[in-house]
């Protein structure tokens, strides 16, 4: 007896322990859900990776519009964010990604959420970047700053999706994970469970404890990262049917025009500044070889358009177009930009997809603020398409 008394007392310590970091995280993670419009624009990480969090915020009233880096703006017109007042509206649109974030990376995330979509109106949204899709694609270690464990094991384990799609996903994560052996450990034990089905009750126990064990440390870096954020502040709630876009499109073409002054292919002047000037001429011609038709991205978006119809997601695929001034002066050959347009198309006529083609806008003031990121008139047409699908 003596000597279990040491073993039985470091237990009740661990389980006191265990119970009291349970309760703070309750208690953060409620602190956190009475700020739930705060958090609709809150698009890091933690959030995006947590599905309890995403749950409060994905409902009748909002969309999940997936992207990249241009859901990082900052423009005080047409961004979503200052649009809809940081979630102080009757629909939002939940905007998740950013940099390096591309079509495989939202496939996972879809599969890993949809659930949480209304059965009414189960929607999200897509803005494709024709950046994503080279040749040499991700890089292994790129995509792993980005990769969701958490996301991914809620994904293999979708009841509603197919053998194919989840085999699909898991040999394109074994060759984007090759440079993270314990990651891609087990990346292979999801697989052999729940693709290959090979039932072996020793992984099984091992992986539901650490899926267990890490979802509620998800929770609470969650509950604790979001504890000090300010609630919305009340400066009259949006009603998104009263406005007009056709105001708001010259208020656009304004701010577009007074932050672009000082250079021929109407990029904001700070990004040309600092990017742009010093490696202007060295940039000309530079792209007469570029091509967007060859890319693994291409069979990455099919994933996520497979996942959209296996869980009865209706997507809306964005396609957003390059700056043409700016790719003339680097000699990316048209014929070639509009090839990749032509196969977006394709794409989404294939599988009868609704699609907002913006390819047409190469050469539009300021729809684009750089040589890739959505501007200020860009948001606007942005903002009108997502609402009407939404409403549809």
């Amino acid at each position: 007896m003596r000597r279990l008394a040491p073993f039985a007392i470091a237990l009740g310590l661990f389980a006191v322990t265990c119970g009291g970091i349970s309760i703070y995280k309750e208690n953060n993670m409620k602190q956190a859900c009475e700020k739930a419009e705060s958090l609709v624009y809150y698009n890091g990480d933690v959030r995006n990776s947590c599905r309890r969090a995403l749950g409060w915020m994905l409902g009748e009233t909002s969309i999940p519009v997936f992207g990249s880096s241009e859901l990082s703006a900052s423009d005080q017109v047409g961004y979503p964010r200052s649009l809809f007042k940081e979630g102080n509206s009757d629909f939002n649109m939940v905007l998740i990604g950013r940099g390096y974030m591309q079509s495989l990376h939202h496939a996972v995330t879809l599969g890993a959420m949809e659930d949480l979509l209304p059965d009414t109106n189960k929607k999200a949204v897509l803005i494709l970047s024709p950046q994503w899709f080279t040749a040499g694609h991700l890089d292994s270690g790129t995509y792993a700053s980005r990769f969701s464990e958490r996301m991914y094991s809620r994904f293999i384990k979708n009841p509603r999706l197919s053998y194919e799609t989840k085999k699909k996903a898991a040999d394109r994560l074994k060759i984007l994970l090759k440079e993270d052996p314990r990651q891609l450990e087990r990346i292979e034990k999801y697989e052999n469970l729940y693709v290959k089905k090979r039932l072996n009750p020793i992984t099984w126990l091992e992986m539901n404890l650490y899926d267990s064990f890490m979802d509620f440390r998800q929770e609470y870096v969650f509950g604790r990262e979001v504890k000090s954020r300010p609630a919305v502040r009340d400066e009259g709630r949006v009603k998104a049917e009263e406005i007009d876009f056709g105001l708001l499109m010259e208020k656009a073409g304004q701010a577009g025009k007074e932050a672009c002054t000082n250079n021929r292919f109407l990029i904001y002047d700070e990004y040309y500044d600092t990017y742009v000037r010093v490696a202007e001429e060295e940039r000309r011609g530079s792209d007469t070889g570029g091509s967007y038709q060859v890319s693994p991205e291409y069979e990455d978006l099919r994933l996520f358009l497979d996942v959209c119809k296996e869980t009865g997601t209706e997507p809306l695929i964005v396609s957003i177009p390059v700056n043409g001034r700016w790719y003339d002066w680097t000699g990316f050959p048209k014929e070639d930009r509009e090839a990749y347009y032509e196969n977006i198309r394709k794409i989404c006529e294939e599988y009868q997809v609704e699609m907002a083609d913006f390819s047409d806008k190469e050469y539009e003031e300021y729809f684009l603020k750089d040589i890739m990121h959505l501007g200020w008139k860009g948001w606007v047409y942005l903002d009108e398409a997502v609402y009407e699908f939404w409403k549809e």
